[in-house]
């Protein structure tokens, strides 16, 4: 956890030896301390902790994911594929504590914004689908069964699941 600090303590420390070295032997001296502050500002404003939280997430640790989500300033001024996993990271998480109605926004917002790849847009579908039959909207689970199916899948996880909630629902209709 102490790792994920390391970026800050960096970025305060580029801008403090910038400033000691610009009072006492002016900015050609200091310059580039500022420019790699700027650089790391703008790469943690840009980038945040989408993959660590991400990383965290698919290993089971969704405590250590939320963390890493909560330190991302503003998702709104991470670049596209970052704000897209941001997003489906944070539907996934809600999706664990049970908060369906935040979850299946977050993933829309994710589906919305487009993930690379494939297997998780599937995935996000597949998601939707089951809140959808949780809260007994059958057509609306079924229309997201068929948008997780569009999608070229190689995950044979997502595919048992997408079985189960294909019978679950067939059972339910008859």
């Amino acid at each position: 956890m102490t790792v994920v600090y390391l970026k800050y303590v960096l970025i305060l420390l580029c801008f403090v030896l910038g400033g000691v070295l610009h009072t006492q032997l002016g900015l050609s001296q200091a310059w580039y301390l500022y420019l790699g502050g700027v650089a790391l500002l703008l790469f943690q404003l840009l980038m945040g902790n989408v993959w660590t939280a991400y990383s965290h997430l698919k290993r089971g640790r969704p405590i250590l994911a939320e963390r890493m989500l909560n330190q991302v300033w503003n998702p709104k001024l991470l670049i596209r594929r970052n704000r897209a996993y941001y997003y489906f990271c944070k539907g996934l998480i809600a999706l664990q504590q049970k908060d369906m109605d935040y979850a299946a926004e977050q993933l829309q917002l994710a589906l919305d914004t487009g993930m690379e790849h494939p297997n998780d847009s599937a995935l996000a579908c597949l998601n939707l689908a089951h809140i959808h039959f949780v809260q007994r909207h059958w057509e609306q689970a079924e229309v997201w069964m068929e948008k997780a199916r569009s999608f070229p899948l190689n995950d044979l996880m997502i595919k048992d699941k997408l079985k189960e909630l294909e019978q679950a629902i067939a059972a339910r209709k008859n």
